[in-house]
């Protein structure tokens, strides 16, 4: 992957700034092995901040409170149509998301 990662990965790199998303609400537990993760530096350099917001309408960048369900996540798909590498890391995103649509009616988005 380009954009995101895996647990094991953002373990190895030794940096807690990642914005994590967890399958289903959040758990009060952080560094889920399901969960998939991008670096908050990429995040910024990309606006996915203006993206979510865009399509979540309540985006916390800082808290646990990010809940998206599948009517926000095709306003996302949409959206990320505007910019390219918005589409390039949501394209990313889907498999993942996809396969959390098989056991839970949403994803959480851990800020930092």
């Amino acid at each position: 992957m380009y954009f995101f990662i895996n647990d094991e990965e953002r373990d190895a790199s030794g940096s807690t700034c990642y914005f994590e998303f967890q399958k289903g609400k959040h758990k009060n537990k952080f560094w889920l092995k399901d969960s998939i993760y991008i670096h908050a530096a990429l995040f910024d350099k990309l606006l996915l901040f203006r993206l979510f917001a865009d399509s979540h309408g309540n985006f916390d960048y800082y808290g646990p409170k990010n809940i998206v369900d599948k009517e926000q996540w095709h306003k996302i798909v949409e959206k990320s149509k505007d910019n390219e590498y918005w589409q390039l890391a949501v394209d990313e995103l889907t498999p993942w998301v996809e396969e959390c649509f098989e056991n839970y009616k949403y994803f959480t988005i851990l800020g930092i």
